[in-house]
């Protein structure tokens, strides 16, 4: 009895030349014309059982069903892309709180950072530097209970000067156990615009002075 495998050779033969990078592909318009020719040719002696039949049909349809589902993948994760652009677009021109210790300056609005506060602290201390690195300011918060601790930074050095608009890092520090640890620190931004995400991942904001960051990156929004 001619198999599935055996007359591939049969249909290659009669068909037109096909590009070699899909040569080793078998769509589903190959699977119907292999298994025409395969009751074309079978022995009318030996004719096909209807077990082996129905096995390469379910072959068929499981090739065929996995290609649909694909699409159907496909054309979720466009719809539910397109779906997030809509509801982040409404963050536009709203102030996020984004998991990055380094925000933007505008020359006169305050920069307000938070901290994130593990367990209850003797002491908190916060930094303040520029991009390049240079330490600018810094002040003692005190003791603090376990929680989120929000941190406005005026724009001014620790002699009163101000500071040009741009980028600064904000750093926080407690002594613990007689050691330094260094704390998380979030920024308020404010949104500019949503970008669609790549390769189905979420969307990006697109923070003024700052840049682009992941939706995963909101911790509050103001």
């Amino acid at each position: 009895m001619t198999s599935i495998s055996d007359i591939a050779s049969i249909v290659n033969g009669n068909s037109t030349t096909t590009d070699s990078s899909n040569s080793n592909e078998l769509g589903q318009e190959d699977f119907l014309k292999l298994m025409t020719v395969q009751l074309q040719n079978q022995d009318p002696f030996k004719p096909m059982e209807d077990g082996q039949f129905i096995a390469q049909m379910a072959q068929f349809s499981t090739a065929s069903g996995i290609g649909e589902l694909q699409e159907s993948f496909s054309e979720f994760a466009s719809s539910i892309n397109g779906n997030q652009i809509l509801e982040y677009s409404n963050l536009i021109d709203r102030e996020v709180m984004v998991n990055s210790d380094v925000g933007y300056f505008d020359g006169s609005d305050d920069l307000t950072a938070s901290i994130n506060v593990p367990t209850s602290l003797s002491g908190l201390s916060v930094k303040v530097y520029t991009e390049s690195g240079a330490l600018i300011d810094s002040a003692e918060l005190g003791p603090q209970s376990a929680g989120q601790v929000e941190f406005e930074w005026d724009g001014t050095d620790s002699n009163g000067a101000e500071m040009p608009a741009g980028k600064y890092r904000v750093t926080a520090e407690t002594l613990y156990g007689g050691e330094t640890h260094a704390l998380s620190a979030s920024v308020m931004a404010k949104v500019e615009s949503v970008s669609l995400g790549v390769g189905g991942r979420p969307p990006n904001l697109n923070l003024v002075g700052i840049g682009q960051v992941s939706t995963t990156a909101i911790s509050q929004i103001k």
